[in-house]
């Protein structure tokens, strides 16, 4: 069974450290988020986050990232990938290095999986 985020979507002046360097430096938390949360290198990701951002497509990299830390963490889909991805970009970022943050997950460390129960 899915569980709750932790960290709301809009909930980022909860954490103000992470909602500043999202609305500063968002190419460089999307790299971090996806190094811990899949292993990407953080560069590599930084510069497609840049590239795709200008074009509006950033999407496609973040979706299938978010996806993934919602299947590690077993987060119910609210709302879907593709509207947090495609429309809130940003606060999605936030949120799920939120999440991360919330969950123990020590910055520059892949996360952990957790057991779901059957």
């Amino acid at each position: 069974m899915a569980q709750p985020w932790q960290a709301g979507l809009f909930g980022c002046l909860e954490d103000i450290p992470t909602c500043l360097l999202g609305w500063c430096c968002p190419c460089y938390l999307f790299g971090s988020n996806a190094q811990q949360i899949d292993g990407s290198n953080r560069c590599g990701m930084c510069i497609g986050y840049a590239c795709l951002s200008g074009c509006y497509l950033c999407c496609l990299l973040h979706k299938p990232r978010r996806e993934k830390l919602r299947a590690t963490y077993g987060l119910v889909e609210k709302p879907s990938d593709f509207l947090a991805t495609c429309c809130c970009s940003g606060c999605a970022n936030c949120q799920e290095a939120r999440e991360m943050q919330f969950r123990g997950a020590k910055s520059g460390m892949a996360i952990a999986v957790e057991s779901q129960p059957n």
